[in-house]
């Protein structure tokens, strides 16, 4: 037994086994086809009417009566929303900075966290990461949100920062990646890093890594057909797409055969509503995912508005999104030409409060815009211009352009960023 297997081992018996109490129902659930997930919604709302102070007023029959919510309802009555019968200091805040980059914070209660775990393992079973595997995660890493490098090395994680994921990095990473081949490597990271990588292969003539992968999974943006055939080329293995956000966990999970994504129904209820009402449609019919959160009792998530676009169908006792319209934000480059994570839009203007609405537009080589909306007045510019500078270059010229609003895409989501320059292929 590896040391990631014993750290986990440590991690279940410290949790009471309810994680793998919590996989094995999860796999029951979507292996067997049985419809469980009645009974945990029943628990769900019976526990919401009791204890939930924004729904004990009304005397909701079932979840066809509940209320249609967003972030910023929950935002607004956070207090509300919160159940009563759990103390603060048990509960495990998440933080998202939310789709036009303003903070949005909910609590989870510890059975949810063990539920998302359980989540995590069965889904990246399926997506060919199985515990023990060195995992290769790539994202935006923030040091004040880590936990103890110890931690991540004992689960046998490599964590990859892509808000400066440099040819130079890539490069070291690759090596890395021959230097460790007896290993076997899992990744799971964003699309756009994940580009970045197959770029800078193509670029210098690179189709072999010399390491066994035994999967790759995509979260945060899109990933299209074509680049999940360049995956699949470059790292010799199978690639899915996975449907997830912070405040919730693992919606849903690209098939390995197939484009569709197979709906995570033992742990959420999905349903889909019409582009512009709070109406639900049919199934095969493009509309808002609205999502229903089975497992977190400290601030139950109840038919809440995703932002997101897709088309649900059900297939042999099992449900599908054969769609899913999140936001598709522009790829920016910096002032040398190399793609930039959409992400440091996000992360930076996190710390920007008083900021309501923001965009990033790239006009030129080396210009770019600022759309901000903040009614009370924003005195930050240069501190703002500094930091990303930082990301895009220290050549890099902005402008500001102050509005009462930014539109939102037909998805109702907000575009961070929009890039009008156009660039010339390699």
């Amino acid at each position: 037994m590896n040391i990631t297997k014993i750290s986990f081992k440590i991690k279940e018996r410290l949790d009471g086994s309810k994680i793998t109490e919590h996989y094995i129902d999860i796999k029951d659930h979507i292996e067997s086809n049985k419809d469980l997930s009645s009974i945990a919604l029943d628990h769900l709302l019976l526990h919401v009417k009791k204890n939930v102070p924004y729904y004990r007023a009304n005397d909701f029959e079932n979840l066809n009566h509940f209320p249609i919510v967003n972030k910023s309802i929950i935002r607004s009555n956070f207090t509300e929303f919160r159940a009563i019968n759990f103390r603060e200091r048990d509960l495990i805040k998440m933080t998202t900075s939310g789709s036009t980059g303003t903070p949005f914070t909910i609590y989870q209660d510890k059975n949810k966290k063990s539920r998302n775990y359980a989540d995590a393992l069965y889904f990246g079973n399926k997506g060919g990461y199985h515990l023990g595997n060195k995992l290769v995660y790539l994202k935006i890493w923030l040091k004040d949100k880590m936990h103890h490098s110890l931690q991540y090395k004992l689960q046998n994680i490599s964590t990859i920062d892509v808000k400066n994921l440099t040819d130079a990095k890539i490069k070291k990473l690759i090596k890395e990646f021959k230097n460790k081949s007896h290993e076997v490597h899992s990744v799971l990271g964003y699309v756009s890093a994940l580009e970045q990588i197959i770029r800078y292969c193509e670029k210098h003539h690179i189709n072999d890594l010399h390491c066994k992968f035994s999967g790759v999974i995509t979260m945060a943006e899109g990933l299209s057909s074509v680049t999940r055939g360049k995956l699949q080329k470059l790292f010799k293995c199978q690639v899915v797409s996975r449907y997830s956000n912070l405040e919730n966990g693992i919606i849903a999970q690209q098939e390995i055969d197939s484009d569709d994504f197979l709906v995570n129904t033992a742990s959420y209820f999905v349903e889909i509503f019409h582009p512009e009402h709070d109406e639900p449609i049919e199934d095969g019919y493009l509309g808002r995912i609205v999502l229903t959160d089975l497992y977190n009792f400290a601030t139950p998530i109840i038919r809440y508005d995703t932002g997101d676009m897709g088309i649900k169908v059900k297939r042999d006792g099992k449900t599908f999104l054969t769609t899913v319209e999140g936001r598709k934000a522009d790829i920016i480059f910096n002032t040398s030409g190399e793609i930039t994570s959409t992400y440091i839009v996000p992360t930076t203007i996190w710390n920007y409060l008083e900021i309501e609405q923001f965009q990033l537009l790239q006009v030129g080589e080396k210009s770019y815009v600022f759309k901000i909306n903040c009614p009370r007045g924003f005195t930050k510019e240069k501190q703002l211009v500094n930091e990303f500078k930082a990301h895009l270059g220290m050549d890099a010229e902005f402008k500001f352009i102050y509005v009462d609003g930014i539109p939102l895409l037909n998805s109702g989501k907000h575009r961070q960023t929009v890039n009008l320059h156009v660039k010339n292929s390699d």
